[in-house]
Parts: C-alpha cells; sequence; structure tokens
C-alpha cells in the first residue's frame, strides 16, 4: 500500500487515482492535524482530503465535494471535523452532496476535541459546554 499525502479538497481531481479505494477521508484541516487516529489511517493507505468549512470558499468546497462523492469509487466514507461549531459545517456539506448524488454511502461522522484531542462520533445539532468554550477560545471570545 502506498502512503498518500493529504491533499486540500480543493485541489482534488475527483476521479484522482489514489481517490478509487473503498474507503475515503476527508477531515478539516485541523482535525487532520491533531488527530493522531487520522493521521494513522493515511500513513496506512486510506486516501485523505482535507479542507477548513471557515477559511475556503463553502459553495466551491461543496462543488468539489459533490463531484468527489459522485465520482469516487468509494463505498466507506470517514469525516473528521474539529469540535468547533464553525468546523461542523463540513459535516452538513458531506451530507448535503451524499443526498443530491443519490449515491449509496455509508458515512461516519466524527468530532477531534480540541484539548483532548480525543476522536468521538459527530451528532447533528449537538453542542455542548466543551465546544462552546473551545469556539470562544479559538476565536478570541474568551
Amino acid at each position: 500500500m502506498s502512503i498518500q499525502w493529504p491533499v486540500k479538497i480543493l485541489l482534488a481531481h475527483p476521479q484522482a487515482p489514489f481517490l478509487m479505494q473503498d474507503k475515503v477521508i476527508i477531515a478539516a484541516d485541523c482535525a487532520a492535524l491533531l488527530g493522531e487516529e487520522i493521521g494513522k489511517q493515511f500513513r496506512e493507505g486510506s486516501p485523505v482530503i482535507i479542507g477548513c468549512p471557515l477559511l475556503e470558499d463553502p459553495n466551491r468546497m461543496m462543488s468539489k465535494i459533490s463531484l468527489i462523492i459522485k465520482e469516487t469509487k468509494a463505498r466507506d466514507l470517514e469525516v473528521y471535523a474539529m469540535e468547533v461549531p464553525c468546523c461542523h459545517a463540513l459535516h452538513m456539506m458531506i451530507a448535503r452532496a451524499i443526498k443530491e448524488t443519490g449515491k449509496e454511502i455509508n458515512s461516519k461522522h466524527y468530532i477531534v476535541r480540541v484539548y483532548t484531542r480525543k476522536i468521538e462520533p459527530y451528532r447533528p445539532g449537538v453542542l455542548d459546554e466543551s465546544m462552546m468554550r473551545a469556539e470562544r477560545e479559538v476565536h478570541g471570545h474568551h
């Protein structure tokens, strides 16, 4: 199995050979850096594409994610975002893209905790105190 560096979502070609595997990982930039389990997976050969829903054009990012989901042969998709609420947009983009393409994909969604770096299942619509604290501190709203 070959090692693949994480590639930015906006730079990834939807039909790139590295994306034609059973599983593709889509991660927020920070989650890919902090989540040790994510790093382990791309070192073991799972393709990883990364992006930031806060700093990149959300329309371009959404379009590219839709194209990638449509074109990839993957049937399993793992999504990792940071616990900060602004990062949850990545989960929403993936869910919308899967729905719009109508493709049968098994998607698993996770959050990476800012302070502990633990990876937990994502629960849509749930913002706990740790998430709000991380948002305030990360974005300077003490």
